[in-house]
């Protein structure tokens, strides 16, 4: 057995494990990575990678999947991967804290006989490049991002522009795309490429001005209300929901992104702004999400991989089939109290889980484009196999534009 460390000196959690799934794919061997912490008062998604078991991981573990498709598994304990190993080689992703504590992890590596390795990623003008390796079967010796984010070969032809004909509103800083949860911006890339658009993607913070937000989507094509762990950005993602649905907007919700659009559709039905996730405010008079262990026989977490079972003649069906499979992350369902009310003001419900019982999907019928799901298609597509749904609503925007 031998383990290669594979140091990568950054603090963003979208890169940890990036050079070691190129090296893991480069050299056909296993990843197994370690406990890590990060920053979350910078990086608040640091940890909103989930894996298809329903392993809550470091979002840069993502890369893992799409370059090998294989799942980046649980975090491991170092003494269970040396005494656990069966003799597999596997490259182990190090953040700039772990590569800290290195002479601990080689004297454990020691007391057990393993044989080790460490390689930094060195940043070059050219990219990211792995140290003291030499360039071997023509592969490529150094990687990048592009502009969706994406971990790349650099091959040196430079890459496509940011502008183009559409315009589609990422909600979210771009810093918290590119940095700490890469996922979403690099899954509306492989549409965009599946497709042959031209896009340019604008990130609006969800905290800006209604005014300013006003002025900014005028000019804008589609939205993307995306999902994430910070509550701070419900406010903003619920005033650009509010927006979209009485300006006709083509509009997909993801995880978060899908409860923000749903309020959106309960304040303007009940006529009350006091309607709120029970998450968000706990004491809100009408909790139009709530946790999920308010129903029997729920989960207090649903994570992983589940199916979803849609509704026939709707336009998400038209888009994933009668039954697809998700990949989710989350602890809150839509209020069974609001389900038949909405439906009589244009909300459908139509996707559900197995059971019937939680909302998985929703759309307006009065809208041209108004979807949202409760489950992260993002973190399923690679370039190969773009999200269905993200080109749905690429090609909606387009329709628009």
């Amino acid at each position: 057995m031998t383990l290669t460390f594979v140091a990568h000196n950054t603090p963003e959690p979208a890169l940890y494990g990036a050079m070691a799934a190129v090296l893991a794919e480069q050299r056909d061997a296993e990843l197994a990575h370690l406990a890590v912490e990060w920053d979350r008062q910078s990086y608040a998604d640091a940890c909103q990678h989930v894996t298809p078991e329903g392993h809550l991981v470091t979002s840069g573990l993502l890369w893992h999947e799409r370059l090998g498709a294989m799942s980046a598994g649980k975090v491991w304990q170092l003494d269970d991967l040396l005494s656990l190993h069966g003799g597999k080689d596997y490259i182990v992703p190090l953040a700039p804290v772990q590569l800290a504590s290195f002479t601990r992890l080689a004297r454990e590596a020691r007391n057990y006989s393993v044989d080790y390795q460490l390689i930094e990623i060195e940043h070059t003008a050219r990219g990211f490049q792995f140290s003291r390796m030499e360039n071997t079967e023509n592969r490529p010796v150094a990687w990048t991002r592009d502009r969706f984010g994406r971990v790349i070969p650099n091959t040196g032809s430079g890459g496509q522009s940011g502008s183009g004909h559409l315009r589609i509103a990422l909600i979210g800083t771009y810093q918290d795309q590119i940095a700490s949860y890469p996922a979403t911006l690099a899954a509306l890339g492989d549409a965009i490429d599946a497709l042959e658009l031209e896009v340019e993607i604008i990130c609006l913070p969800p905290c800006i001005s209604p005014r300013e937000l006003s002025g900014v989507l005028k000019d804008i094509d589609g939205v993307l209300l995306p999902g994430g762990s910070d509550m701070r950005n419900v406010a903003g993602q619920i005033r650009v929901a509010h927006h979209c649905l009485n300006h006709e907007i083509p509009t997909l919700g993801l995880c978060l992104g899908m409860q923000t659009m749903a309020t959106a559709a309960i304040q303007q039905m009940l006529g009350s702004a006091q309607a709120n996730l029970a998450e968000v405010d706990p004491h809100a008079q009408l909790k139009t999400f709530i946790p999920l262990t308010d129903t029997p026989q729920h989960p207090v977490h649903r994570l992983g991989d589940d199916d979803m079972k849609l509704v026939s003649g709707t336009q998400m069906a038209a888009v994933m089939g009668d039954k697809t499979r998700l990949r989710y992350n989350h602890r809150f369902q839509l209020n069974p109290l609001f389900k038949d009310e909405l439906a009589a003001n244009g909300l459908l419900i139509s996707g559900t889980d197995n059971s019937g019982t939680i909302a998985d999907a929703i759309e307006h019928t009065s809208h041209p484009f108004f979807l949202g799901v409760q489950g992260h298609p993002e973190l399923t597509s690679t370039p190969q196999w773009p999200s269905p749904l993200i080109g749905a609503f690429l090609l909606a925007a387009k329709g628009k534009a």
